[in-house]
Order: structure tokens, then C-alpha cells, then sequence
């Protein structure tokens, strides 16, 4: 988990200062002609969320509480949309082993890693890598076909969010600092939602949501969000969306 937060902190500051920046990322082989088909049966895998409160000082706390509801709030919010989608069929995840969750975690975490990566290098890496952009085939290894064979899932969608909530206090020393000319970072909030194919671990779709507004302990700030995410995830049985 680690990992997959100093990428996500990472992924923020890129998205910051990147407003021209290509919002998600489609797989090459899904552009094509004929393209890839874009998976029907998905299934969501426990999305890995912390909520962490920021204090006066800038020191970063996890409060279990606050994670809890965010990771319950955006993985229902997940499902339902989800599962509204008539070309798309949302399959259960069935009991994991201890094992298979210590895999999915790590699956999970290597999902920001690489995609902290395609984000920055396919949007910043210079002409280059301009041609990553329509070429996009970043993977994360095989591996996860135990989960395909357990349930008969095509993709699984994989979620990391963070949460930064100011405290009273750093609210206090945002206002005087913003008097005496220095500014202070303020609570935000992220969620990066990507799509991975089961058989080869390829990374077909992703997409990302961040603000300085929303609460993820907030049950309509994560509806929110995940609406604007998902708006752009390809439909099972048409045309891709379009960057």
C-alpha cells in the first residue's frame, strides 16, 4: 500500500499543475480496426482508500474511521453504477483467501505504480513518448487469471483513492498564512479507477478524479466523483469514447 500512496500524492501533484492533460487512457488494441472488444463482465475488487487528516503543522494522520466510510462509500457507489449499465454484467467477488488477498493487494498497488507512470510519461515524457499516447499498452504482468477462473470475470476494476481533511487548525494556518502571503496546501481529495484485463494483466482503461471540495467520507461527493469517472468508460456494446 505504500507504493501505491506516494504515487497517488504523486499523481495529484502531476494533475495540479496539468490541465491540458489527456483526462484517461484507452488501450491501443481497443482503438484498432477491428478493435478489441472492451470487457462485459467485470468485477470490482476492494478498493484500497485512506482517509488521512492533515494538522496544523502538515503532519499526515490515517483515521480509520473516516477510511472506512470513504472505502464503503466508493465501493458502493462503484457497484451501483456499475451494475446500472445494461452492457456491462457486475460479478460478485467471491471469498478470497488470505493468500489471493495479499496478490490483490499487490495487483492493486502496481495498478498506481504503472499508471502514475503512463499518466506522467505519455502527457510529459516529450516527443519521445508522443506515440504512447495512441499506443498505450502498459501492463501490470500476468497473474491474475486465478481470479477469471474463480468467477468467470473478463476485467477487474481496480480503485485507489487518498483524502487529505484539513483540521481546524491547519484551517487556522491556512488563513493567516493566505494574510501574510504564504500559501498552504488545503484538504483534497483523489480517486483513480482503472480497468485491467484478467488474462494478461493489460491496463485497458483509466481514469482519474481529484478536488479541493469533495469529502469521500461524503456519500454524494464520491457519486460525484465516480459519475465524472465513469462517463468516460467505454461502453461493452459501441463505439469507444473519444479523448
Amino acid at each position: 500500500m505504500g507504493r501505491a500512496v506516494i504515487a497517488l500524492l504523486a499523481l495529484f501533484c502531476f494533475v495540479q499543475s496539468a490541465s491540458a492533460a489527456d483526462s484517461f487512457f484507452e488501450h491501443y488494441t481497443l482503438l484498432e480496426k477491428p478493435g478489441r472488444p472492451f470487457p462485459k463482465k467485470l468485477i470490482v475488487l476492494s478498493p484500497q482508500v485512506s482517509v488521512k487528516e492533515i494538522s496544523a503543522g502538515g503532519v499526515l494522520d490515517l483515521v480509520p474511521e473516516w477510511t472506512a466510510q470513504a472505502n464503503a462509500n466508493i465501493e458502493d457507489e462503484l457497484k451501483q453504477i456499475i451494475g446500472s449499465r445494461p452492457d456491462l454484467t457486475l460479478v460478485p467477488a467471491p471469498a478470497f483467501t488470505p493468500e489471493e488477498k495479499d496478490k490483490l493487494d499487490q495487483y492493486v498497488a502496481s495498478y498506481m505504480v504503472v499508471g502514475l507512470t503512463a499518466y506522467w510519461m505519455t502527457n510529459f515524457g516529450g516527443s519521445e513518448w508522443a506515440f504512447k499516447r495512441n499506443h498505450f499498452d502498459y501492463t501490470l504482468g500476468e497473474g491474475l487469471s486465478f481470479v477469471r477462473q474463480e468467477t468467470g470475470a473478463d476485467a477487474a476494476i481496480m480503485v485507489i483513492a487518498e483524502d487529505y481533511v484539513s483540521s481546524s487548525g491547519r484551517k487556522a494556518a491556512m488563513f493567516l498564512g493566505a494574510l501574510m502571503g504564504v500559501g498552504l496546501a488545503g484538504g483534497q481529495s483523489v480517486i483513480s479507477v482503472g480497468v485491467v484485463d484478467l488474462d494478461n494483466g493489460d491496463i485497458l482503461w483509466m481514469h482519474h478524479s481529484q478536488s479541493g471540495v469533495k469529502d469521500l467520507k461524503d456519500r454524494e461527493s464520491v457519486h460525484a466523483m465516480l459519475t465524472e469517472i465513469l462517463a468516460d468508460l467505454p461502453r461493452a456494446d459501441g463505439p469507444l469514447a473519444q479523448r
